[in-house]
């Protein structure tokens, strides 16, 4: 007997056969017409060439169609299935075709017979509740679940193991699909796209512009004078055109309270917290303060009690709730009692929203979802280490440079606050080797080292760092003459070497400004238009924050404009600068080396040979009167220094003395292609090295099926000359390579011949489920996530119906999510952590490790969601399943992994996750015991 799902998928056969055999075609015996890409079958309108004149045949079966719908008799087919199904119309036509009749009669039979015996199969959840849990680990989950209270008897964690152990459904193998980093790992789960946003702090190289995700303050302190309206990451988002999962609902259908990617400040909830905190008795009020206002609880229980309060609401379809407090505790305490008291706290909020649910009369249809976006890296009897890159960066070892982070060092712990508005804390050296006294105009480096237990870093493009020392020593009045002469020479022989790059790209960026302007203009036509006041009605319809948003980016461009014009013409002065026409004496560095800026991402080469300084004896010339390069600068190989770190001694056994593990960077094909066996491959190559003789290639393509497909090739002693020619050996498989995946004991692949199978392609999925338990788990495709350029529609300027000022404006985009790239991306060894603001002894993440990566996806529902009870599903998932997975139970997702017309239309695109089948209901044959014990777990 076919399941629900099988009928389904049979049922759009026949719909398919009845359109090839011209039963619902423009023409009888035509052939079958193409279907838009976010049409749904049965959809009529937005066929190329719509209905002919034979088609009042198919219109009648639709009618029909409809008609049994609308008396129930269908009740779980979708709507959208005749959404755009034609009236019903007489024609003439019909009767000069009767000899067709028959067979869209029989056709139209067959889908009606299919779809009254899927119909009781397939009900669909009409309301999601998601909870969010930030930082909660499966493992910490499961563990508690499992243990018993000695008072009760009960699970440690009750409500969890009554609503999904019992009741519902879990992933005892989701995991993150990038880093396990809040802000990119949210936006996995929130959108199903592959990764736009990379960091939870991201610095554009130009201007030196921060994107911090994290940060509540500027979106209520912007809001109150309608500056702000979104947090930065949805402002990303929106301007990528990728939705998120509540935006799939009308304004008015969804309650979304705090999280990293929310739309609107929720003054009332901070109103409401502050005054249930503070209106109380002034003894209970003064004793709290005496130990420590608790603000955080605060917020987060009238966010619970606002929440149960909409789930009365019929009209709310959609609502989440954003619980941070396990994510905070544990990388604060890595003491097991700590973690566990905060978990059952966590328990009673989600047994509170379930029992809300329950007396509800849409509890039937509500599904609720426990997820979280990452999972945590912490033991009880192990105590996180700290290493300070920041002190390393500005030390004269590493470089002197003044560094530019979001967090102050050791905040955690200072007496005096850093103001949360303030978008950059520059961290001043004494060390600077030539940039004394400039920090907050010439800083050289740029640090995110969120997560812990990885670092992103931007270097300042050697190329200006040099620049910038020759003409400090060309501004000396006491330099002999084949010194000047040679220092001069050797100044614009590095001006030339880069003059018709920068030239290329001055040309883009002004002919991107110029459209900009225009937009700008537009934008600022388009903000004066919008009405000043809005009713009740259409504020519940958000039409008041739609026109906030458009104040928003009218700003938000006005700002890009000034800032990248400031760097324009910087960088043009030097491009302009000529040997003929040269008086260092006369010139201001400030006019010529863009300040505020890092300048392009550094070649291999020059993070192997980077120049941070004049060398001890000064400029030296050689016997020809050239400058010797080698002899006047001071010159750092940063993959060796940082490879090289070690702490003199390391009291906890088990733990390396080596903070850094691996330290990853993206390459372009062209460098890699004359040097290995493949031809086809995608433009981004992702080079991984844990020392000189342990270096990886990670290369992607795309199968022939549009399937990603990855390579893991072991290489050494990759270098890049000074020309940009690449050269590395090819290895064997051995222990110790990145991410050690050949050694591990957990590595799961068909046949005896590990090396073999590793050393071929395979798609994302193969590679997820060969390595999943691994100690690095999926960091192969995790990398390939974080570090490669991926498509997406706005920043594709290859539309041939895009107009020229379009085009323009995609290459603008694009160009500013390319600027927030690091240099490189260093990941830290097991126990190790660069959380410069407080060293935290609890747990980190931010890696590829698989305790970090190893989050939740729980879900359980009411009686017509069909869900499963009691099931453990341990095939390997990741978090872009989670979108097409919910999209998919709410009847919102076509087989193909596109959403539905309505979907569409509001930006929703084609989802590259795998949607989790097991999940989909299942039709129970009548002769199954309704009682009979349904657990059960499904292995791969």
């Amino acid at each position: 007997m076919m399941n629900g799902s099988q009928r389904l998928h049979r049922s759009r056969h026949v719909v398919r056969a009845c359109f090839r055999s011209g039963s619902v075609s423009g023409s009888a015996a035509g052939p079958a017409p193409r279907i838009h890409p976010n049409e749904s079958f049965g959809s009529g309108d937005r066929r190329e060439g719509g209905l002919g004149p034979a088609g009042a045949e198919q219109e009648n079966s639709g009618y029909a169609l409809k008609r049994l719908w609308a008396k129930g008799r269908t009740t779980d087919i979708d709507p959208w299935f005749f959404s755009k199904w034609p009236a019903r119309q007489a024609s003439p036509h019909v009767r000069r075709h009767s000899r067709y009749h028959r067979l869209p009669s029989l056709c139209v039979i067959s889908v009606l017979l299919l779809l009254v015996s899927y119909g009781p199969a397939v009900a669909q959840p009409k309301r999601l509740v998601v909870i969010k849990c930030d930082g909660l680990s499966y493992e910490m989950v499961d563990r508690l679940v499992r243990q018993r209270d000695p008072q009760s008897g009960k699970s440690v964690l009750p409500w969890i193991d009554h609503i999904f152990y019992q009741r519902g459904a879990r992933l005892s193998n989701f995991y993150v699909r990038g880093m396990s980093l809040s802000a990119p790992s949210w936006s996995l789960l929130e959108t199903g796209q592959h990764l736009q946003i990379k960091g939870n702090v991201e610095f554009d190289r130009y201007t030196l512009r921060s994107y911090d995700y994290l940060n509540f303050f500027p979106l209520y302190i912007g809001g109150i004078v309608g500056a702000r309206v979104d947090m930065p990451a949805v402002e990303i988002l929106d301007s990528l055109g990728l939705p998120l999962m509540a935006d799939a609902y009308a304004h008015d259908e969804r309650y979304m309270t705090l999280s990293l990617f929310l739309r609107g400040p929720r003054y009332s909830t901070l109103q409401s917290s502050l005054q249930n905190k503070f209106l109380r008795p002034p003894k209970e009020v003064f004793d709290e303060w005496t130990m420590g206002l608790d603000l955080r609880n605060a917020i987060q229980n009238e966010l619970v009690r606002e929440l149960l309060v909409k789930l009365n609401n019929p009209k709310i379809r959609y609502a989440d709730l954003f619980l941070a407090d396990f994510d905070h505790i544990a990388h604060h305490n890595n003491d097991i009692e700590s973690q566990r008291f905060v978990l059952k706290e966590m328990d009673s909020v989600i047994g509170q929203v379930w029992t809300a649910i329950q007396k509800t009369p849409q509890a039937n249809d509500t599904a609720m979802v426990v997820i979280s976006d990452h999972g945590f890296n912490t033991d009880d009897k192990i105590y996180s280490q700290g290493y300070n890159l920041v002190k390393l960066l500005g030390s004269r070892a590493g470089g002197g440079h003044h560094v530019i982070t979001k967090r102050r060092l050791m905040l955690d712990y200072s007496i005096k606050g850093v103001n949360p508005l303030v978008p950059l804390i520059t961290t001043t050296t004494p060390d600077s080797y030539y940039l004394k006294g400039e920090s907050t105009v010439y800083p050289t480096a740029m640090l995110d080292f969120d997560g812990n237990e990885r670092a992103s870093v931007h270097l300042r493009d050697s190329d200006l760092n040099l620049l910038h020392i020759l003409l400090q020593q060309l501004q000396r009045n006491d330099l002999r003459p084949e010194v000047r002469k040679a220092a001069m020479d050797a100044f614009f022989s590095v001006i030339d070497s880069r003059r018709a790059e920068w030239k290329q790209k001055l040309t883009e960026l002004r002919n991107e400004l110029n459209v900009l302007n225009v937009a700008i203009e537009e934008q600022r036509k388009l903000w004066e238009a919008q009405p000043k006041k809005f009713t009740k009605e259409q504020q519940n319809a958000g039409l008041d924050d739609a026109a906030k948003r458009i104040w928003v980016q009218f700003d938000r461009w006005r700002i890009e404009q000034r800032q990248y014009t400031a760097y324009v013409a910087a960088l043009g002065n030097l491009v302009s600068l000529s040997p003929a026409a040269f008086t260092p004496a006369k010139i201001k560095i400030r006019d010529v080396i863009p300040k505020e800026s890092m300048g392009d991402r550094n070649s291999i080469y020059k993070l192997q040979n980077y120049v941070y300084g004049l060398a001890p004896n000064g400029l030296v010339v050689n016997n020809d009167g050239s400058l010797d390069f080698t002899r006047s600068f001071l010159r750092l190989d940063y993959f060796a220094m940082l490879h090289g770190l070690a702490v003199r001694n390391n009291v906890q056994r088990g733990i390396t003395n080596r903070p850094v593990d691996l330290i990853a960077t993206r390459l372009t094909r062209d460098l890699v292609l004359p040097l290995i066996d493949e031809k086809e491959i995608d433009e981004d190559v992702i080079w991984i090295t844990a020392g000189a003789n342990r270096q990886a290639l990670l290369l992607s393509r795309r199968g022939a099926d549009g399937q990603l497909m990855l390579r893991y090739v072991p290489v050494s002693n990759l270098r890049q000359d000074a020309n940009g020619k690449l050269q590395f050996q090819r290895i064997d498989w051995q222990a110790g390579l990145p991410l050690q995946m050949f050694e591990d004991p957990n590595l799961v692949v068909p046949g005896n011949n590990p090396a073999a199978w590793l050393s071929e392609w395979h798609t994302d999925v193969e590679w997820l489920e060969a390595v999943h338990r691994t100690h690095y788990s999926n960091g192969f495709v995790g990398l390939h996530e974080e570090l490669a350029r991926h498509h997406n529609e706005r920043l594709s300027p290859d539309d041939p119906a895009l107009s020229d000022s379009e085009k323009l404006m995609r290459h603008y985009a694009r160009r500013k999510r390319e600027l927030v790239e690091p240099d490189m991306l260093i990941v830290a060894n097991d126990h190790w952590n660069f959380d410069v603001r407080g060293f935290n002894p609890g747990g980190n993440h931010g890696s590829f490790f698989r305790i970090s990566t190893h989050s939740v996806f729980m879900i359980a529902g009411g009686s017509n969601t069909k869900l499963p009870q009691a099931l453990t599903i341990e095939e390997p998932y990741d978090s872009l399943s989670l979108m097409p997975t919910l999209l998919a139970l709410t009847g919102d997702l076509r087989d193909d992994n596109n959403p539905v017309p309505r979907l569409w239309d509001k930006g929703f695109r084609r989802f590259p996750g795998r949607v989790v089948k097991e999940l989909l209901p299942i039709r129970v044959s009548p002769a199954t015991d309704s009682k009979k014990d349904e657990s059960r777990t499904l292995a791969p």
